[in-house]
């Protein structure tokens, strides 16, 4: 399994120069919507955080961080509000219950726009073990993670998995299906950059999300956006991409962004468990 897939495009000019234009103009501002409730496997703690943001224009390095919104999830049509926290950026809140009939209905409201999502819980499989492994990659900077988990019978399951922290305190993400593994015990190898990892910690995270085939088709598309994008896909582009939030107030000016409500496990390896010269 490669963990990253590097494209180069080549253009060559020759015999030629001429002035481009860009045009710089932002009018097509969005709203952009991560919104998650989470709870442990093996845990009663849930919680739900939500990030507002606008999409901005492509060369701007600032984030819009959107801190004047009103956020509630309701469950079973009670309704719980999300209170801002300035630290994290995020809407947050604990949840009392989350069941597996449960339905939890998102609603953010917006310089008068009302937005709503629906979701239920997605369940997940326990991660069983992660070890270092001893197969080498052609780049001499990456080492193997082993990691093992059992999927249920039940066929149709979609995973993401999240891999950190990276120095940079962001993380690898791997979308998943059980296609090929439905309701069997299976390892899969995913490698590490050492430069990367266990620089500013003596730990690498694992964690596993059960997710929804949707969300799994959603992050694809995300992903490849992204890559052509320099990682920026709510940036100005060519296509948009919606996501399962709607605008009830105004339906044209929807937003981006997704609702989801899963549980996860993780499995935290520490560097000691490393062999001998393993990150020399």
């Amino acid at each position: 399994m490669k963990k990253l897939i590097y494209i180069l495009y080549i253009f060559i000019f020759l015999g030629c120069e001429k002035v481009i234009e860009l045009e710089t103009d932002f009018n097509d501002k969005r709203l952009v919507i991560d919104a998650n409730i989470s709870k442990h496997k093996d845990s009663l703690n849930k919680k739900a955080f939500v990030k507002l943001s606008e999409t901005i224009p492509y060369f701007s390095n600032k984030e819009s961080i959107v801190d004047n919104a009103v956020v509630s999830i309701e469950i079973n049509q009670k309704i719980q509000v999300l209170n801002y926290d300035s630290q994290k950026k995020e809407y947050i809140s604990d949840i009392n219950s989350i069941d597996d009939n449960d339905e939890f209905v998102l609603n953010v409201k917006h310089n008068n726009n009302n937005y709503t999502s629906n979701s239920r819980l997605i369940k997940t499989p326990k991660i069983e073990s992660v070890v270092f492994g001893e197969r080498k990659s052609l780049n001499k900077d990456e080492v193997e993670l082993k990691v093992t988990f059992t999927d249920p019978p039940e066929e149709g399951n979609y995973y993401l998995w999240k891999f950190g922290p990276k120095k940079s305190g962001k993380f690898d993400y791997l979308p998943a299906l059980d296609k090929y593994i439905n309701g069997n015990k299976f390892t899969f190898s995913f490698f590490i950059d050492k430069t990367e990892y266990l620089q500013n910690t003596d730990y690498i995270n694992i964690e596993i999300n059960g997710i929804t085939e949707d969300y799994f088709n959603y992050l694809n598309i995300l992903t490849s956006q992204a890559g052509a994008q320099n990682g920026r896909p709510f940036s100005t582009s060519s296509s948009v991409i919606k996501g399962n939030v709607i605008n009830n107030t105004n339906v044209e000016n929807f937003p981006l962004g997704y609702f989801r409500v899963y549980e996860f496990d993780y499995f935290r390896l520490p560097k000691e468990d490393a062999p001998d010269g393993y990150f020399d």
